[in-house]
């Protein structure tokens, strides 16, 4: 098991908090302040507002599975950049079954991934300076906060506690990870080597 942070974990969730105009009171302020800067350039209604909707699937190359602990946003975008056709494909396949159609600007990225994609990651990187760059050493402080109080509870009690601490849908009993809302069992082979856990 390990544990990382990523920016692009916190750009999807960040984008759908403040499409649904309905700002926890923690998260109020920041949405006030980023809101209107979002508006000024569009970008509210831009790739970003196709590929994440407001509730659901947000495409998997969209969230690249850390391969370090902290890395940056500019190898973030680089991996996503790097991602296959036929990933991009299969997974905008997905947002379409889920949402019932794709936006034009996500039937463009479908109809040729290589091409849009450095798109999207432009886009991406411009939310980001308006929207999270101005607050990430907090957000990055609450995201490894988080890490060491996980990590302390695994040194203290074991895997197990940290599991059952970790959210409803998540259990450990009888040497099994278990998750609620998962419509298939997922094997050790199929798993791949180790558990990551993102904040």
């Amino acid at each position: 098991m390990r544990f990382a942070v990523s920016p692009m974990w916190e750009v999807g969730p960040s984008f759908r908090l403040l499409r649904s105009g309905s700002a926890h009171p923690v998260h109020r302020t920041w949405a006030e302040q980023v809101e209107p800067r979002l508006a000024a350039v569009g970008l509210e209604r831009g790739w970003l507002a196709e590929l994440v909707p407001p509730t659901g699937y947000v495409p998997n190359f969209l969230t690249p599975a850390p391969d370090r602990p902290a890395p940056t946003l500019p190898e973030e975008l680089a991996r996503i950049q790097a991602v296959s056709g036929t990933q991009v494909r299969q997974d905008l396949d997905r947002l379409r079954h889920e949402q019932g159609r794709l936006g034009p600007r996500a039937l463009s990225l479908y109809s040729d991934p290589q091409a849009r994609l450095s798109r999207v990651a432009e886009e991406i990187e411009n939310y980001w300076e308006l929207a999270l760059a101005p607050y990430w050493a907090r957000i990055r402080a609450t995201l490894d906060a988080d890490i060491f109080h996980r990590s302390r509870q695994v040194a203290e009690y074991g895997a197990g506690h940290l599991f059952n601490d970790l959210h409803p849908s998540v259990s450990w009993d009888d040497n099994a990870l278990r998750l609620a809302r998962r419509p298939r069992s997922l094997s050790r082979e199929t798993a791949g080597a180790g558990l990551l856990l993102i904040p």
